[in-house]
């Protein structure tokens, strides 16, 4: 028997059946079987379609609606769309029940594969003419909008023929649109309809739909929970103002009434869409505005306190600068607007009395000049002299050290620019007035022309070069400052690359020369500083450290040129890897150290071979697989042997076995851990027990995984289930042991770390051996220079801090309910487990950290509480519910600490922390407490540190405004 859809009846059927909406399916699916044509479908429906009731007619249409809607976009033919078209395009004039349906059902007909786009002519026609879109619901306006964009996006070259009606139309549908969602679909979509579809004469118009927005004011309701924030839509409407050239005058009329607003928000976003229009609009339609614009923009960037309006008119202006840079050669104006700009902030220099002002008005000449080439040769011939002449008027010295600096910017932005050559006759005078400045006395003025000149240093004339270096030996070998020191010695640096061969005469074999260092011990020290840092530059590499090499073995004063060299060596900035490994290659370094080190470590204290051990590890570890190997191969077997007679021998085989590559490995491997092992326990000297431990941790680390890791592991268990049962004495170091171990199987992603946390965690529930368990957390979350980073070939796994946390909360909740002799060391194990776990992370853990956090305001210790209130104010700030509930507890601890004797920096959390309450919670949780706290404060205000007093004002003041007329909070 044939379904009634098969039947005239079909119509009745639609009309008294609802349960027929539910079968569109099997009717879709009879049509594309081709067992029922839609025409005929249509016909069965003609009853309904037609009927004399709108209510009836409504029905029809919806029902038409979801059938198209379930249809395969690619199976109706262009004549049976074309049919389906003429008829919806036709119910447009019926009435208002009906067309909702109408415009849904033609959204899926565009939608349709083979829909001719000839059609929509007609459909736009009775569309603007029939319906009053705004008088639609939301839905229907947005499937009118997104009607619109479909055929577009199908046919932009047709939709451009509609001509001026169709425009109108569009216009005529937006015009009052008021609903969010639909208001941010329309600026999404509006600039490309603008950028295909030409206005005409509707110019004005269409900006006028369109500006009657700017700028945005709305606010989102707080109950809407996909709501359209002020910022999705100002930003969304920006791009629409300034879609096309021909909107240029209306907008930068816009823009300039805006920017005389007294509203901040409405000053951003015309900033921001002068900004934007300078993408878009042609350099000469600026012209007229030129002088208004920079009036409005030098007024806003030279605000005193809002940082965000400030950066906005910089954006704006180096937009606008570098738009009218392109019509330089052919326009007047952009000169015009530059020689403005300069006249205006040439006054605001001279004017200056503060560097405050100064650095404001040198930003905005930083801003012009980065934002082409054209203004960059502009300002910086203008203004290299005018600074020059500036500085010699004699104002006051912190005018004078900015004017350098603001030379070396401007000598900057000409090399950026690439324009050096047509400023150079400017630009060679700066060095000059560098070599001005560090005559002087003042270490401020020494330090502010050195660092001036090592900018400028390309410019830097051969007959200047004498006298700097004078002035720089003389600071290197008499100065105390260690600021002027450093820039002393990187200026020496600096002019060392540009005139080798006259540093190499006139400080390597002259005044510096290494053979009478030795004779005269005045700055000893600072000189071979020196000498260590410009043996990075090829041309002094080979003397310097053959030279050094060689006093290395036989001078008493031999520490002091390891010191110096592992200080520069050291410094990244001046030896490369490559560079290092250089050295080791042409000079064998390790070689020397190693024999300055045998000759010295019986006789010497362990502190002054430390730079020397420090040296050989940074050697190793920019070495490749190869040489490290040779070096190993060569000297372990010889140090062993010692090691046995002298157990100092050891931090020689850690300095060397420390930074190998994760794939070396000799047969000496097991001797090594196995002695490691012994003498972390065991050895009377800590610096020894604590190499050893670390020595341990990075082979752990390093090993591979399968046999050479199963091999060491096996080799550690085993020795140190021989000793567990022995002396009591041994838990500190056995802990201490542990926590080096714990550290790095985590870091490389061992599951087996657990184990050895596991064991450190029972002794912080152990009264005697609580805190150095606490020590031993301490080990695993902190990250040291020297030991287990990638610097030194080790694994670091990107997430083991995080994976430490978790385990650890596990973990703890196993242990015994811990005692009040305990309590504080538990804490300060979780205070440093979180500390260095990433905010967002405790998220989840709230309801286990939050007590604990409470518990520890109770505790004397400065490393716990700073922590822990940090991490207070994180939950504060995140308006978590459990500490809303106990502020009761938490505020009293918190008063208690804002007078904590022992650390300023715990009061100022402290007082934050009061503040960040009062800013999140709830005015009625809150006022119960007002009073007291107010109370409690006002000693805070007398405290003997500014940075206190300054808190303590700050969060006072919010508390006092808590429950007050003009606070700015909800609830």
């Amino acid at each position: 028997m044939d379904s009634v859809w098969f039947k005239s009846d079909l119509a009745e059927e639609i009309m008294k059946n609802n349960e027929i909406f539910e079968k569109t399916h099997n009717i879709v699916t009879d049509i594309v079987t081709g067992r029922l044509e839609i025409t005929n479908m249509v016909e069965n429906m003609a009853g309904v379609l037609t009927n004399k009731e709108a209510e009836h007619r409504e029905q029809g249409m919806n029902f038409f609606t979801k059938i198209l809607k379930e249809i395969p976009r690619d199976y109706l033919t262009e004549m049976q769309i074309k049919f389906i078209s003429k008829f919806y395009i036709d119910r447009l004039k019926d009435n208002h029940r009906v067309i909702p349906a109408v415009l849904e059902g033609y959204l899926y007909i565009v939608n349709m594969n083979n829909y001719n786009i000839q059609s929509s002519g007609e459909y736009f026609i009775a569309l603007f003419r029939e319906v009053a879109c705004q008088s639609q619901v939301r839905q229907d306006r947005y499937n009118i909008y997104l009607t619109i964009l479909k055929l577009l996006e199908k046919d932009p070259n047709y939709m451009k023929t509609l001509g001026p009606d169709f425009v109108y139309g569009v216009i005529s549908a937006i015009d009052g649109e008021r609903d969010p969602r639909n208001l941010l679909f329309l600026f999404n979509f509006l600039p490309k309809f603008l950028s295909h579809v030409p206005l005409g004469h509707l110019v004005e118009e269409m900006f006028e739909v369109i500006s009657c927005y700017y700028p945005i004011d709305f606010h989102p309701s707080p109950n809407d929970p996909a709501a359209v924030s002020r910022n999705d839509l100002a930003n969304a409407l920006c791009p629409c103002l300034c879609a096309t050239p021909e909107f240029a005058e209306h907008c930068l009329v816009l823009l300039i009434e805006k920017l005389d607003s007294n509203l901040r928000v409405a000053k951003i976003d015309s900033l921001v869409l002068l900004a934007a229009s300078c993408k878009v609009f042609k350099a000469e339609s600026y012209g007229p505005f030129l002088k208004t614009l920079w009036s409005s923009i030098h007024r806003d960037i030279t605000h005193k306190t809002d940082e965000e309006l400030k950066m906005a008119a910089h954006e704006a202006l180096s937009a606008l600068t570098s738009k009218l840079a392109t019509t330089a050669n052919t326009d007047q104006n952009f000169e015009n607007f530059i020689k403005g700009i300069l006249i205006s902030l040439q006054t605001s220099i001279a004017e200056s009395t503060t560097v405050i002002q100064f650095v404001q008005a040198t930003k905005i000449l930083l801003t012009v000049a980065n934002a082409s080439k054209n203004s960059c040769e502009i300002i910086i011939k203008s203004m290299i002299p005018a600074v020059l002449a500036y500085y010699e008027f004699k104002t006051s010295s912190k005018l004078q050290i900015a004017s350098l600096d603001f030379l070396g910017d401007l000598y900057e932005m000409a090399k950026h620019w690439a324009v050096l050559n047509e400023i150079e006759q400017q630009a060679s005078e700066i060095p000059q007035l560098c070599l001005t400045a560090v005559s002087e006395t003042s270490k401020e003025y020494q330090i502010g022309g050195f660092k001036t000149l090592i900018r400028v240093i390309d410019v830097l004339k051969v007959d200047l070069v004498v006298p700097f270096v004078e002035v720089l030996i003389y600071n290197i070998q008499n100065c105390q400052d260690d600021e002027l020191l450093s820039v002393s010695v990187e200026c020496v640096h600096a002019i060392a690359r540009k005139y080798p061969e006259l540093i190499m005469s006139l400080v390597v074999k002259g005044k510096c020369d290494i053979n009478n260092l030795t004779q005269d011990k005045t700055a000893f020290q600072k000189r071979l500083n020196l000498l260590s840092s410009l043996a990075s530059i090829d041309d002094f590499t080979k003397i310097i450290i053959e030279e050094m090499l060689k006093v290395i073995q036989t001078d008493n004063d031999a520490i002091k040129i390891v010191t110096a060299l592992n200080n520069s060596i050291s410094n990244t900035s001046l030896y490369s890897d490559d560079k290092i490994a250089q050295i080791e290659s042409d000079h064998g370094l390790i070689e020397s150290i190693l024999k300055w080190i045998f000759k010295e470590i019986e006789a010497t204290s362990l502190e002054s071979l430390d730079n020397g051990f420090t040296l050989i590890s940074i050697t190793m570890c920019s070495l490749k697989i190869e040489k490290q190997l040779n070096i190993l191969n060569r000297h372990t077997k010889s140090i062993l042997e010692k090691c046995r007679s002298n157990e100092l021998y050891f931090q020689v085989i850690e300095c060397l076995y420390r930074s190998i590559h994760q794939s070396v490995y000799i047969v000496h491997f097991e001797e090594i851990m196995y002695l490691a092992l012994k003498l972390s326990l065991n050895s009377d000297k800590e610096v020894v027990r604590l190499k050893a431990c670390c020595l341990i941790a990075h082979f752990l680390n390093k090993a591979e995984n399968g046999q050479k890791l199963e091999v060491m592991y096996e080799t550690l268990k085993n020795y140190l289930s021989s000793i567990i049962e022995g002396d009591e004495n041994l838990c500190p170091r056995l802990l201490h042991l542990y926590g080096w171990i714990a550290k790095a199987l985590i870091m490389r992603g061992s599951d087996l770390f657990q184990f050895w946390l596991n064991k450190i965690l029972i002794s912080i529930s152990n009264p005697e051996s609580s805190r150095k368990g606490s020590e031993a957390i301490y080990i695993i979350m902190t990250e040291f220079p020297d030991y287990l980073n990638s610097k030194n070939h080790c694994r670091v796994s990107l997430l083991y801090k995080q994976r430490m946390f978790h385990t650890f909360s596990k973990l703890s909740e196993k242990l015994d309910p811990i005692n009040a002799d305990t309590k504080e060391a538990y804490c300060l194990s979780w205070a440093y487990v979180l500390e260095k776990t990433p905010k967002s992370v405790l998220n989840n853990e709230v309801n286990k950290v939050a007590p604990l956090v409470v518990d520890a305001l109770e505790f004397d210790n400065k490393d716990l509480l700073l922590v822990m209130v940090d991490v207070l104010i994180y939950f504060v700030q995140a308006k978590n519910v459990s500490i809303a509930q106990s502020l009761q507890s938490i505020l009293p601890r918190l008063i208690n600490l804002t007078t904590y004797v022992k650390s300023m920096d715990v009061r100022i959390k402290s007082l934050q922390c009061l503040y960040e309450i009062a800013n999140s919670y709830p005015t009625r949780l809150l006022i119960p407490f007002k009073q007291d706290i107010l109370i409690d404060l006002t000693p805070s205000l007398d405290d003997k540190k500014r940075l206190v007093r300054n808190m303590a004002v700050k969060a006072r003041t919010r508390w006092f405004l808590v429950g007050s007329p003009g606070e700015n909070k909800e609830n």
